[in-house]
């Protein structure tokens, strides 16, 4: 766990471009994923406040072969891509999950109602309590925390940005 504010001058000073150059590999962007980490760091801040954080990373992927047989029980062969979503999170000690991913309203998520909800079934909301009851059914320890969410993975195109997302809750946990 990282201070923000000093998280955010290291950015700045390019003291994580060779882990920003690990993870996005092409170092034409390093710049833009230097301000896209400031930016979310900022928005974080704003909507909760400046402390210790973490940050979360989980890619969109795409198929290389055997395009979505995953959803008929086959074979499929991925690859991550380097599109993302980020997560600034801090821990919290309630029982609470808060998150904000990009420009939507708060969700808030008590961990002690997991149970399914036909009314939530297709939801954002339903996705979240979905990845933390399978967490908890395999005796994983959640607990609470609060986070903003971004990601550059682009919404439709088949680059699996549901899963990305799916995927940042479970890193995060």
């Amino acid at each position: 766990m990282t201070d923000s504010q000093i998280l955010m001058n290291q950015i700045q000073n390019h003291q994580h471009d060779d882990l920003l150059t690990d993870i996005y590999v092409d170092t034409n962007k390093l710049e833009y994923q230097r301000n896209r980490y400031i930016s979310a760091i900022r928005t974080y801040e704003e909507i909760f406040e400046p402390g210790t954080i973490e940050i979360y990373s989980a890619p969109g992927r795409s198929e290389i072969g055997g395009n979505h047989t995953d959803h008929q029980h086959g074979e499929v062969l991925a690859a991550s891509i380097n599109q993302d979503v980020i997560a600034i999170v801090k821990k919290t000690d309630d029982n609470l999950l808060r998150i904000v991913s990009d420009n939507q309203p708060m969700i808030t998520i008590d961990l002690s109602n997991l149970e399914k909800n036909e009314k939530e079934e297709g939801t954002t909301l339903s996705i979240i309590k979905g990845v933390l009851a399978g967490m908890k059914n395999q005796d994983y320890n959640i607990g609470g925390f609060q986070a903003y969410l971004t990601s550059d993975v682009l919404i439709g195109a088949g680059l699996s940005s549901s899963a990305a997302f799916e995927t940042i809750i479970g890193t995060i946990l």
